[in-house]
Formats: C-alpha cells, sequence, structure tokens
C-alpha cells in the first residue's frame, strides 16, 4: 500500500477543505489542454481529488470528471455537493486506477507528490497508459528540494522522500517526495514534457521560510497507444 493512512484522518476532522479550483492549475489546464476548443466534452481524471476543489473548472468548460481518492470521507463530501454529476472510485491510484480512460486531461495537484518512488513511478505508468495519444498530464505543487523542509523530516530509504514533521505545512500528513530537475526528467520520461515551472516562494513574516515546487505539463506521445 502506498495511501498514507494520514489524509483520511484529515478529511473525517474537516481539514484541507478547499472547494475552488487552484490557480496555477487552471492556467496551465487551459492554456495546454485547451479543453473549450474540444469539439467533444474533454475526458478529465483527477487523482488524488480530495474533496473536489477542481470540479468547477471541469464544469466550467463542459468537461466528464473522473475522479479517484482514497478517502472515503472526502469523496462523501463530493458526492454530497454534486450527486452524479461526477464519477468517483476509491483507490489507491498508485495501486490501481479503477477507470480505463482513455483521457484527455489527466489532473494532479500534490497528489503524487506524496509517495514514494516506487508509488510514483507505478501512478505515472498507469496514467500515461490512460491519456489518449496527445493528452495531458497537468501537475501542480510538486515540493522542489528548494524548500527549507527537505533538510528537515525524518530520512526514509529514499532520499527523496521525508516524513515524519511535527510542525509546519507538512506537519501530519505522512510522506513528502522532493523532486529537483533531474529526478522529474527521469519519473516522466514516457512523457514529452512540454511544461517545468520552479516556483520559490519566501515569506519574510511571521516566520522566514522558503517554498519551492514544480508545475508541470506532461504530453502522451502520439506514437504511444492507449
Amino acid at each position: 500500500m502506498f495511501f498514507s493512512p494520514e489524509w483520511e484522518d484529515i478529511y473525517a476532522a474537516g481539514a484541507h477543505q478547499s472547494v475552488w479550483p487552484w490557480s496555477e492549475l487552471i492556467s496551465l489546464v487551459m492554456r495546454h489542454a485547451r479543453p473549450h476548443q474540444s469539439e467533444k466534452p474533454a475526458k478529465v481524471l483527477e487523482i488524488g481529488c480530495g474533496v473536489g476543489a477542481n470540479i468547477p473548472l471541469v464544469q466550467w468548460f463542459g468537461g466528464e470528471f473522473h475522479g479517484v481518492d482514497n478517502s472515503a470521507s472526502a469523496l462523501e463530501r463530493i458526492r454530497q455537493r454534486y450527486e452524479d454529476q461526477v464519477r468517483l472510485a476509491k483507490a489507491d491510484f498508485c495501486e490501481e486506477i479503477p477507470f480505463a480512460g482513455p483521457f484527455d486531461i489527466i489532473i494532479d495537484r500534490a497528489s503524487l507528490t506524496h509517495n514514494h518512488t516506487a508509488g510514483i513511478r507505478r501512478s505515472l505508468d498507469m496514467l500515461e497508459a490512460r491519456l489518449a495519444p496527445g493528452g495531458v498530464y497537468v501537475g501542480t505543487h510538486w515540493f522542489s528540494t528548494d524548500c527549507d523542509d527537505f533538510s528537515r523530516g525524518e530520512p526514509t530509504e529514499d532520499r527523496y522522500v521525508r516524513k515524519g514533521y511535527t510542525s509546519g505545512d507538512f506537519a501530519g500528513v505522512g510522506l513528502i517526495h522532493f523532486s529537483d530537475q533531474a529526478r522529474l526528467e527521469q519519473l516522466f520520461s514516457r512523457f514529452t514534457l512540454e511544461v517545468m515551472d520552479h516556483v520559490i516562494s519566501e515569506t519574510k513574516i511571521p516566520h522566514p521560510q522558503r517554498l519551492g515546487w514544480w508545475n508541470i505539463v506532461a504530453r502522451k506521445k502520439e506514437d504511444n497507444r492507449v
């Protein structure tokens, strides 16, 4: 099992209840996938969909939303709000993805980055297989090795992964995978990388802190069959 069980506790306690799309993800989807220009509704898969923050975006451009998360509490929140307007599956997306596709767009907002490398690789293989030729994976907030927190937390056997944070943004959320450019290029070697934005945010007040993350657009190669 790759899924960090802490996430069910977090959602069940009423935390991480974002219900509005993330601005960086909106920009990347609209600029690179262009679903509003499609002749037919775009089929969209979100892994780690949480309580459905990105569903309003998919509904705005008329897409068909499919969401996978391993938190029963999070998925129940979506069902209460959207009922049969979306398709949902409870699963560890590093072990299985119940939807076959093919999908035009795959969304991942800070979900794969909460896993060991083995789980990330397995999931990316499954996602690539479920993308239509030319379809795009849009991932935001892949944590960077330039984060202050990369040198904190407890080390694991995977040098890119930390755990055991007791304070700060990563407290209580299980595994954190931090990436550098070479690492991401290796992980996405089966895709064509179109965007790798490295974002640095430095807070001065109330507590000095340096955060860093990657935003990614990776397209399925046309000669890779579904």
